[in-house]
């Protein structure tokens, strides 16, 4: 299942939706990398730094990039997450 975000449709079909069992396979390039964390995080009002940690995050590989991006769909699922 894909995640989504309420603001632009459909988050990369690489974002699980729902828990991680095993890291996510495949290759992804930084920059998309990078529009997908942008994208998961549409609607967060970033500082300087946090858009630097984005950077620096859109740097590692891509099974930890989409677990996060996961974990930041699914808590703004939630309700919880102000």
């Amino acid at each position: 299942m894909a995640a989504r975000s309420r603001n632009s449709g459909a988050v990369s079909s690489r974002v699980p939706g729902g828990p991680v069992q095993v890291a996510p396979p495949g290759f992804v390039p930084a920059a998309e990398q990078q529009r997908i964390l942008a994208e998961v995080l549409s609607g967060v009002e970033l500082g300087a730094w946090d858009q630097r940690m984005v950077g620096w995050l859109a740097g590692w590989d891509a099974a930890t990039v989409l677990t996060i991006a996961s974990w930041i769909v699914r808590a703004r699922g939630t309700g919880l997450v102000r």
